[in-house]
C-alpha cells in the first residue's frame, strides 16, 4: 500500500519526540495543537504546547527526574496528560500511564511491575490509595500532584511554570518512551516498551494516510489511542479535540461543532440521529475495525463516509488498512494490505509459514514496533521469531493479491471435534442479525466433541428473537460444525477496561446455566424468545 508522506512529514521520521516537537512548532506554530471541547481545558497552538512542555520539562528536572526514570502518569483526559508525557520524554524517561478507575491493589501492581519511582496524578485518585508513606513503588516526596492539595512538595502546577532550562540532548529515537500496559484479560497486564520511534512513525504514516485538520480525541488518554491521535495531529500540523469520554449520544453534534475530519467510528453509528445543528459532516474518510461489509454499505448510504479497516494494536502500532479507492475489498471483508513499513506473513502450529489463502496466525515485522514487553523475557521469547517477527495471536489468511482477512483470535478458539472454529467469525455471523445488539461466543465443555459452541446474546431495546432463529441464521452464513448448539440471551455482557468483550469473565462462569438454551433439545415448535425491552440501552 502507497501513502504519500510531505516534505514536512518525512523529515519529522528519524526524530525523537521532543525534536519532533520542535519542528511541529517552527512549522505550525500558530496552529491550534489542543482544543478542549469538554473538561474547561485551555485552547493551545503548537508554539503554546512546546513552552508549557519545556517549563514543565525543566521542573521535572530541578525535582530530580532524570534519564531512566519511569513516571507513573494518572490522570483523566485533560492537558496536563499530553504535558507529562512529552516532558517526560524529553528527560529521556518513560511514562506509565495509568487507568484513573483502577483500584488502590491494580495502581501498586502496574507501577511496581513497570519499576516507577515517580507519580504525577490528580489530587481526588490519589485518595484511593489511603493515607499511606509511598504509591506503591513511589515515595510520597516524588509524588506529584495535579490540581488540589499536594500529598507531598510537589505540585503539577508550579512545575509546570519553571523557568526554561536548556536541553544538553535530546534522547535517542529508539529510547523508551511508554510502559504501555495492556488490559490483561489473558493474564496479568504486560506493559509494551514503546519508543519514540514507534510514535513519531505512528503519526507520520496515519497523517499521511487521513490527513486531518480535526480529530475527535473521544478516547481515554491512558490508552494509546488519544496519545496517537496527538502524533498523528502533529504529524500533520492539525489539533487534537479532546472529550471527557465516548458518548454516544454527543457523538454526531461533536463531529459537526468542531469540524471533525478524523474519527473512529463504528457500525452504531447508523443508529444515530442527526445532529440538533443539522450542518453537515466534513468527516468524509475514517477508519474502522470489524465492521461487516453490510455496515460499511448502511454508513455510506447514510452519512457519505468511506469506512475502511484499519488494523492496529498497541504492540505493532499500525498494521494493515483498505486502501481508500479499493471498496471491492471493503465489501469482501478484508483487513486490507500492510502499511509502507511493515511486513506480513502467516505461519502454522509450527511455525512454519503457509501457502497462500491457507489460515494461520499473522506475523508482523518492520519499524517503529515495541521493543516487547517489559520483564517478561519468556513471553517475548515464544513471541518474537527469528527475523524480528512478532506473533500477533490473530488468526488471518493472505490471499495472493497481499490482502489479509481476519478469522479469529489464537486464543479465542472453539475446538469441536478436531475443527477449530474462530469465535470472531461466529459472532460476526450473529451480529448481521438486525435484532442483536451484542454476542460472545465461548467454548463449553462437551464429553464427545470435547468442546462445543456456545453464543451468549443481548438484544436491541425491544426486540424478540428465539433461538431457533438465531441458529437458523447461523446455518445461512456458516459450515454447520460452526453453528452454536447452545444460545443464551441475557441483558447485558462484561467488558473489559478497553471495551471488548470479556471473553475470560464469561469463561469463568457455569457454561450451562439454566438460561442456556440446547437447540439440539427444542422441540421443533416451541417459541423460546428473548425480549430485551427492559435493557435499557
Amino acid at each position: 500500500m502507497h501513502i504519500e508522506l510531505t516534505e514536512y512529514q518525512n523529515a519529522l521520521r528519524g526524530l525523537s519526540m521532543p525534536a519532533a516537537l520542535d519542528l511541529a512548532a517552527t512549522t505550525h506554530g500558530d496552529e491550534i495543537a489542543i482544543i478542549h471541547v469538554e473538561g474547561g481545558g485551555p485552547t493551545l497552538t503548537w508554539s503554546a504546547f512546546r513552552e508549557r512542555v519545556s517549563r514543565l520539562r525543566s521542573g521535572l528536572q530541578r525535582a530530580g527526574v532524570t534519564a531512566g526514570d519511569r513516571v507513573g502518569v494518572q490522570l483523566r483526559n485533560q492537558v496536563e496528560f499530553p504535558l507529562a508525557w512529552f516532558a517526560v520524554a524529553e528527560l529521556g524517561a518513560a511514562i506509565v500511564p495509568l487507568n484513573p478507575k483502577y483500584t488502590a491493589r491494580e495502581s501498586e501492581f502496574v507501577l511496581g511491575d513497570a519499576g516507577a519511582t515517580w507519580l504525577i496524578a490528580a489530587h481526588d485518585l490519589l485518595e484511593n490509595y489511603g493515607s499511606v508513606d509511598s504509591f506503591g513503588p513511589v515515595l510520597r516526596d516524588r509524588v506529584i500532584t495535579v490540581s488540589g492539595q499536594p500529598v507531598g512538595t510537589l505540585a503539577f502546577e508550579a512545575l509546570v511554570q519553571s523557568d526554561i532550562t536548556p536541553v544538553t540532548a535530546y534522547p535517542d529515537q529508539d529510547e523508551v518512551a511508554n510502559i504501555q500496559f495492556t488490559s490483561g484479560t489473558t493474564g496479568l497486564p504486560k506493559g509494551c516498551l514503546l519508543t519514540h520511534r514507534y510514535w513519531v512513525e505512528l503519526g507520520v504514516w496515519d497523517a499521511g494516510l487521513f490527513n486531518p485538520r480535526r480529530i475527535l480525541a473521544d478516547h481515554p488518554f491512558y490508552y494509546m489511542q488519544n496519545q496517537a491521535y496527538l502524533m498523528t495531529a502533529l504529524a500533520s500540523g492539525g489539533a487534537i479535540c479532546v472529550t471527557r469520554g465516548m458518548s454516544r449520544r454527543k457523538f454526531m453534534g461533536w463531529l459537526v461543532d468542531h469540524e471533525i475530519d478524523m474519527a473512529w467510528i463504528d457500525e452504531e453509528m447508523v443508529d444515530l440521529a442527526p445532529s440538533d445543528n443539522d450542518g453537515p459532516l466534513l468527516l468524509k474518510r475514517a477508519p474502522i475495525a470489524g465492521v461487516p461489509p453490510e455496515g460499511i454499505a448502511l454508513l455510506e448510504e447514510h452519512f457519505g463516509i468511506v469506512s475502511r479497516d484499519f488494523y492496529a494494536s498497541t504492540e505493532v502500532g499500525n498494521g494493515t488498512f483498505v486502501p481508500w479507492d479499493r471498496r471491492d475489498l471493503a465489501m469482501k471483508g478484508s483487513m486490507g494490505f500492510c502499511f509502507p513499513t511493515r511486513e506480513s506473513k502467516i505461519i502454522d502450529s509450527n511455525l512454519q509459514e503457509v501457502p497462500v489463502g491457507v489460515s494461520g496466525e499473522l506475523c508482523l515485522r518492520g519499524e517503529g514496533m515495541m521493543l516487547g514487553y517489559h520483564n517478561r523475557d519468556e513471553v517475548n521469547a515464544e513471541l518474537f521469531l527469528p527475523g524480528g517477527w512478532f506473533r500477533t495471536g490473530d488468526i488471518v489468511r493472505k490471499d495472493a493479491e497481499g490482502a489479509h482477512y481476519y478469522e479469529g483470535r489464537l486464543k479465542d478458539m472453539v475446538s469441536r471435534s478436531g475443527e477449530n472454529i474462530a469465535s470472531a467469525e461466529v459472532e460476526l455471523q450473529i451480529l448481521l442479525m438486525p435484532e442483536v445488539h451484542a454476542v460472545g461466543v465461548i467454548p463449553v465443555p462437551d464429553r464427545e466433541r470435547g468442546e462445543e459452541v456456545k453464543a451468549i446474546i443481548v438484544l436491541k431495546d425491544g426486540a424478540k428473537v428465539s433461538a431457533e432463529e438465531v441458529v437458523a441464521h447461523a446455518r445461512t452464513g456458516l459450515a454447520p460444525f460452526k453453528v452454536p448448539r447452545y444460545v443464551e440471551f441475557r441483558a447485558d455482557l462484561p467488558y473489559t477496561a478497553s471495551g471488548k468483550v470479556h471473553k475470560a469473565a464469561l469463561k469463568a462462569e457455569e457454561p450451562l446455566n439454566e438460561a442456556t438454551v440446547d437447540v439440539t433439545r427444542l422441540d421443533t415448535r416451541s417459541e423460546t424468545r428473548a425480549e430485551a425491552g427492559a435493557r435499557g440501552h
